[in-house]
């Protein structure tokens, strides 16, 4: 059995209106091995309007050219829970979905996807994971596909392909300064390609040098993402 090495560790918190309504803990691990895998996990707790807490755990298992092989996301609120399974063989590029709905009812689906696709999951931790699979252009927007579904606790249908766009705002990092903490950041808009208005619609997101993993987004709605903590084991920055 290959051991694994944590390698990074961190908080995010949800916020609206400067209050914090969800947390996230992650962490980061990699195969004790040269070419090694790489496992992203993240824990995902908000209080629901009933007062009880609805908690959601994702791992995202990536190869050691970190590209997506396996995504899983669990939920449980109260009675209820669902579990939905991503499996991708990178050779037949087919991708193989599994939901398991709340009464346990299990749906399975598959389709060869032909484009390297990013897997959405309800978590910050992997949302510009792509990035290091795919690079972004330095001059124009580059365009990426997406993957996700509308299952939550029931089944209401196989996933969904869509695309984004992002676009580098600056060649080098930015200064950002969160809780205190001066940090460089990749600064770099995403523009949903389904939200069509008068004028674009975009959403910024800062980006730390760990495996383009966000420090922050500002979603134009109100609600911000941001690291409370974050600890690298090999070159840190902490806040304890």
């Amino acid at each position: 059995m290959t051991l694994k090495n944590k390698i990074l560790e961190g908080k995010f918190l949800y916020l609206k209106d400067g209050s914090s309504y969800t947390d996230e803990i992650f962490t980061v691990h990699k195969e004790d091995k040269t070419q090694g895998d790489y496992f992203f996990k993240s824990e995902v707790l908000s209080r629901v309007r009933t007062g009880e807490f609805l908690k959601i755990y994702i791992e995202y298992h990536l190869n050691t050219a970190l590209e997506p092989i396996k995504i899983t996301t669990r939920r449980l609120l109260g009675h209820k829970s669902s579990l939905e399974v991503f499996q991708i063989n990178h050779q037949s590029r087919n991708v193989y979905y599994q939901f398991t709905d709340s009464n346990n009812k299990r749906h399975e689906f598959e389709k060869v996807v032909n484009s390297r696709a990013h897997f959405a999951t309800p978590c910050f931790l992997t949302s510009m994971i792509m990035l290091n699979y795919k690079a972004i252009d330095p001059v124009q927007k580059t365009s990426y596909q997406i993957i996700s579904t509308n299952n939550i606790w029931n089944y209401s249908g196989p996933f969904q392909e869509y695309e984004i766009d992002l676009e580098l705002q600056n060649s080098l990092p930015i200064n950002l300064k969160i809780n205190g903490n001066e940090l460089k950041a990749t600064h770099i808009k995403m523009y949903p390609r389904e939200e069509k208005s008068e004028s674009e619609i975009f959403h910024d997101f800062y980006l730390s040098k760990y495996y383009f993993i966000p420090y922050k987004v500002d979603f134009n709605n109100g609600i911000i993402i941001q690291v409370d903590k974050l600890k690298h084991f090999e070159d840190q920055f902490s806040k304890k």
